[in-house]
């Protein structure tokens, strides 16, 4: 599935965990899981529609619904609009202070890492070898009997949080 949306499921992330920030919620263990469990929303809602479309179709939609996300970030006049969000500080929170450089690139690091390493034994599961299967041959893996649009939204839902984690380890810019 080529989806030219994705910065949409990244922006939402960054959004979202930028907004808590600027509404005095610090806590990353409290805006990075409500910024992926966001860009899993969307996902959600823009895989429940795309998904129904195959090929140049697919991208050209998932391409469509990133331009209506963009429009609508660019019309929240509270939080920037066009000229963006900018933040006094990064989230908090955690055992390690990510006010500084060194420490909040480990932070990201670990995140990837960690995300990487997710990602590697989901692919090795029964899941992933059942989303081989459709990607090889999605007419024969319908056949025998796996519900075929469930395990594409699911791995597009999963993709979606993914890009909205990476999000919440952006760098803030001191407001004026």
């Amino acid at each position: 599935m080529i989806s030219f949306g994705h910065a949409a499921f990244v922006g939402t992330g960054a959004y979202v965990s930028s907004i808590f920030i600027a509404e005095g919620v610090t806590s990353a263990w409290i805006g990075w899981p409500a910024a992926v469990a966001a860009s899993a929303l969307a996902a959600l809602a823009i895989g429940a529609v795309s998904l129904r479309t195959r090929g140049v179709y697919f991208i050209m939609i998932t391409l469509a619904f990133a331009q209506t996300m963009f429009f609508l970030v660019n019309s929240m006049k509270a939080y920037g609009g066009d000229e963006g969000l900018s933040l006094p500080a990064r989230a908090s929170g955690l055992p390690v202070d990510l006010g500084g450089d060194v420490a909040f690139y480990y932070v990201a690091l670990a995140a990837l890492g960690a995300g990487v390493y997710g990602l590697h034994r989901l692919a090795h599961s029964r899941f992933g070898r059942v989303i081989q299967a459709i990607r090889e041959n999605e007419a024969r893996a319908e056949a025998i009997g796996f519900p075929v649009y469930r395990y594409k939204l699911a791995c597009f839902v999963l993709a979606g949080a993914v890009g909205g984690l990476p999000a919440c380890c952006s760098r803030a810019t001191e407001s004026t």
